[in-house]
């Protein structure tokens, strides 16, 4: 004898501790009758209970009674609902369709008797040994510790004799990717004030048999990220308006970052296509808290959602007391930020303060130094210069001229690792310190040069500026345990790349030549030589004269 109908409803709902969940029913011939499911789930028991027996002759079920796997409350709850008493009445009164078989399992799920359990073989579980009858399959599982993303399934299912149907308990899924120009990576470079643009996908699941059901994306940016509120939300070709989700942003903790739930309202009734796509996008800026070198700033989703037909609702849209925990694996990308750091050394490997550069970068946004720098302060003893160098000389009428103001004055400040220069992409100024360092931190990917303009006294300015370009492997990486910041090579010779991910480079200040004073044989020379020259042009004059004469 041959299967005549198959009714399957899938579905994913919401989890507890343990959670049953009426999964379907099903009619057997005479004899001994078996349903095999395939797609089983190793861990789940699929146990088969007969709410109706009687006798299966051709496509009918006749002198229906009550079967051994219904409970006496189930019995009286079919009979409230059917408004019948005797089980055959009851029997006819279901009806048929996908509406009836739901609305007759929701019914009957929670008040199950004595059922039949079967084995799995790999994926194909079968159940064994079922009398003549109308049975249900209940899905239970237990999870371990810690265990979440888990679905339960329910069918409906019409035999002949010999039953299989397919296990449909699909779990959704979450990715999220950063979104660099056309691509879409797992981990990128930038600097600081650079905005990042984040995309969560997912679809749309079979939610056929629930009264409603819901999605909560739980997104979260580390403390380096400031969530810039420009979100969005599509299901296929629609754009989702207020109405139809909410966006809850937590408060910013530099421990914690900032959290986002953006939670999808009832889904049922809003009536979404199967397998459309979900798309979420936002934009998230790079803070001056972020981490700097090989470790990265994460941005991290999972995805909650409905995992129960069973217990998926009051029927009532918008309920959003009713549950969301089935939850998936967390999905991580990463934003990495690196820093150059200099160290001013003079001829004899000491630090040297004071001397003064220009820092270009073709990747510059916003920067934190550590240094000194030139501000302007009305007790200051410094004077710009047109060329961008600073002198203590006042400027006098016959000078004036070379200062860009000669009213303003300056003096030298440290910066803190809190400050933060807007820099637009141009060349900006920073000292080296009392330790003789400069550091540069919130970079990405470029080409950076450290220009020596004004050198500290009695020491000669570089002749060549250094160069250091920043390369990493993040395009294409799906491993962010292996990014790794490098030099390129058209690097400075001296540029290395710490286990941090930091570039460091140091810079040595030659003296000037210092000339012999008065009263050493140099100058001695030069008064010697001088003498001559006196009286030799002395003698050429006289010699002239007397000619003439």
């Amino acid at each position: 004898m041959k299967a005549k109908k198959t009714l399957a409803i899938l579905v994913t709902l919401l989890m507890t501790v343990m959670m049953t969940m009426a999964m379907g029913v099903a009619v057997f011939a005479a004899g001994d009758g078996s349903i095999t499911i395939t797609n089983a789930v190793s861990g789940h028991t699929y146990t088969a209970y007969q709410i109706f027996k009687g006798d299966f002759s051709g496509d009918v079920l006749s002198n229906v009674d009550w079967g051994t796997g219904i409970s006496e409350a189930g019995k009286t709850a079919l009979q409230t609902k059917y408004n019948k008493t005797a089980p055959a009445d009851i029997a006819k009164a279901i009806g048929s369709g996908d509406a009836a078989a739901v609305a007759f399992a929701d019914t009957v799920g929670a008040n199950v008797a004595t059922g039949t359990a079967g084995t799995l073989d790999g994926t194909t579980y079968t159940i064994s040994g079922l009398e003549d009858g109308y049975y249900m399959i209940v899905d239970t599982y237990t999870p371990s510790a810690g265990e979440t993303n888990v679905t339960y399934s329910r069918y409906m299912v019409q035999l002949v004799d010999n039953a299989t149907v397919a296990n449909k308990a699909e779990k959704p899924d979450v990715d999220k990717k950063i979104v660099e120009g056309n691509q879409k990576v797992e981990g990128n470079t930038a600097n600081i004030g650079d905005t990042v643009t984040y995309e969560l996908t997912s679809k749309v699941p079979d939610m056929t048999g629930y009264k409603e059901y819901y999605m909560d994306f739980n997104d979260t940016l580390s403390k380096g990220l400031t969530y810039a509120n420009n979100l969005t939300v599509k299901i296929g070709d629609k754009t989702l308006t207020a109405d139809d989700y909410t966006v809850e942003v937590g408060d910013y903790s530099e421990t914690s970052g900032t959290s986002i739930v953006i939670h999808l309202k009832d889904m049922v009734s809003r009536e979404y296509a199967k397998g459309a796509d979900i798309v979420i996008t936002y934009n998230a800026t790079v803070n001056d808290k972020a981490v700097i070198g090989n470790t990265g700033n994460p941005n991290t989703v999972t995805l909650e959602y409905s995992n129960n037909p069973a217990d998926s609702g009051d029927g009532v849209p918008d309920n959003d007391n009713d549950g969301v925990q089935g939850e998936t694996p967390e999905k991580v990308v990463k934003t990495f930020v690196t820093e150059i750091e200099m160290t001013k050394l003079d001829d004899k490997e000491a630090p040297l303060a004071g001397a003064v550069f220009n820092v270009k970068g073709t990747q510059i946004n916003k920067v934190i130094l550590t240094g000194e720098h030139f501000v302007e302060a009305a007790d200051g003893e410094y004077y710009l210069l047109n060329d961008g160098t600073y002198t203590t000389k006042e400027p006098t009428e016959q000078t004036e001229a070379q200062y860009a103001d000669k009213n303003k004055k300056y003096k030298k400040e440290a910066y803190t690792t809190t400050s933060v220069q807007e820099t637009a992409n141009v060349a900006f100024q920073v000292i080296s310190d009392a330790n003789g360092k400069i550091k540069v931190t919130g970079l990405q990917e470029g080409t950076y040069t450290f220009t020596e303009i004004q050198a500290p006294d009695g020491y000669n300015l570089l002749k060549q500026p250094i160069t250091v370009v920043i390369e990493s492997n993040a395009d294409g990486l799906t491993n962010l345990d292996q990014f790794a910041w490098s030099k390129g090579a058209a690097s400075s010779s001296n540029v290395t790349v710490d286990a941090n991910g930091t570039f460091k480079f140091e810079v040595v200040n030659e003296k000037g030549s210092t000339l012999p004073e008065t009263g050493g044989i140099g100058t001695t020379i030069f008064y010697i030589l001088g003498a001559i020259l006196v009286v030799g042009c002395g003698i050429v004059l006289v010699s002239r004269k007397r000619m003439e004469k």
